[in-house]
């Protein structure tokens, strides 16, 4: 279902902001030329004589507004509050013919479209490796399947270049998002024209004022990105860690079936180990329990308590480390490769193999 940030008189904006929408005044049009009927130049009926439709801008003309664009989009973004608070402003048609192959040419986006994408789309804003400086993505076009892409982007001072970009998924579908949102408000309400805004903001925008409001969105950009890039190196560690796990215990379950049947006589005896720990470890705990019964009854005083209460915990201690022990040399004799350069097995790394040995032998029994 397509989205739309439309609402009763207002346009709600990426952040929640509604601001008012002034409605294309149609009916009073209509009403005004209802008296100058017309023949319809096919001579098939008459019409009543209705505002002619804005004529699309010819190739010449949207070089022009596209140049416009491009030259102005530092003081547009300087002044993005200002457009962000007046829908027509918000609305004006920005004539860059942005698309995506298998999908053809996007609808004409708008300033506001621009303005929320460049806020709420880290990526779209590119930062100079040397001197930091900001440039702005303003064309996309590209392969939504492969990533592959041609887009440009836009320096402070106008200079466009045509670039490739390593994260077009990311770009995209956010600017789609937004503009799907526009779809309903650039046809319920009015707007005015890049050159209309243009000159506004060039009137209104002082030096210290555009410096200012620059500065302030380089420095959250900045700070957006870096989020960015950061949950994508945690995403994708993440993402590579599952696929080392995976091959690894690929790569141990094929050594596991080398040595299958001394694997599982291993496990056997491993388990029949680790019930006898925890048979005695049972019998000590009801021992404890026995030792304190006689302490709180002063059978036995603190200074022979604490010696015995130690001696079991000690017992306790000794059994799990044979234990280990000696899942530690079966593992490094059987599959040698799994402590290779190592004296022994980390207790982590111990555990994880045991685990993939008993998941191993109740594979090989089904």
């Amino acid at each position: 279902m397509e989205k739309s940030n439309t609402i009763v008189n207002g346009i709600k904006l990426q952040d929640g902001r509604i601001i008012q929408g002034y409605p294309i005044q149609q009916d009073a049009v209509m009403e005004e030329a209802k008296e100058t009927p017309v023949l319809d130049k096919t001579g098939g009926y008459f019409s009543i004589k209705k505002k002619p439709a804005k004529p699309k801008p010819t190739d010449e003309e949207e070089r022009y507004l596209q140049k416009l664009f491009t030259d102005n989009a530092f003081l547009i973004l300087a002044n993005r509050e200002r457009i962000l608070n007046d829908s027509r402003m918000l609305l004006t048609p920005v004539s860059v013919r942005n698309g995506l192959a298998y999908s053809g040419a996007f609808q004409t986006a708008t300033l506001g479209v621009y303005i929320e994408w460049w806020i709420n789309a880290p990526y779209s804003v590119l930062f100079d490796e040397k001197d930091d400086a900001m440039s702005l993505i303003w064309y996309l076009s590209g392969s939504p399947l492969s990533g592959g892409n041609l887009c440009s982007m836009v320096t402070e001072d106008g200079k466009t270049e045509t670039v490739r970009v390593p994260f077009f998924r990311k770009l995209w579908p956010k600017f789609t998002d937004i503009l799907a949102n526009y779809h309903d408000a650039k046809r319920l309400y009015q707007a005015y024209t890049l050159p209309e805004v243009i000159d506004i903001l060039r009137r209104e925008t002082t030096e210290k004022i555009y410096t200012e409001n620059i500065k302030e969105f380089h420095y959250q950009a900045k700070v957006n990105l870096l989020n960015a890039q950061l949950r994508d190196w945690e995403e994708n560690y993440e993402s590579l860690r599952e696929k080392c796990d995976k091959y690894e215990k690929e790569w141990h379950f094929a050594l596991y079936q080398l040595k299958k049947e001394e694997i599982v006589a291993f496990h056997k005896e491993y388990n029949l180990r680790k019930e006898n720990l925890q048979n005695r470890k049972e019998e000590l705990a009801k021992e404890n329990q026995e030792l304190k019964r006689k302490l709180r009854h002063k059978e036995l005083t603190n200074k022979e308590y604490q010696p015995l209460l130690s001696a079991n915990k000690k017992e306790i201690e000794q059994l799990k480390w044979e234990l280990d022990e000696y899942a530690n040399e079966s593992i490094s004799t059987l599959v040698p490769k799994l402590a290779e350069g190592e004296i022994r097995l980390f207790f982590g790394d111990l555990d994880k193999i045991l685990s993939e040995i008993a998941e191993f032998v109740k594979s090989s029994s089904l």
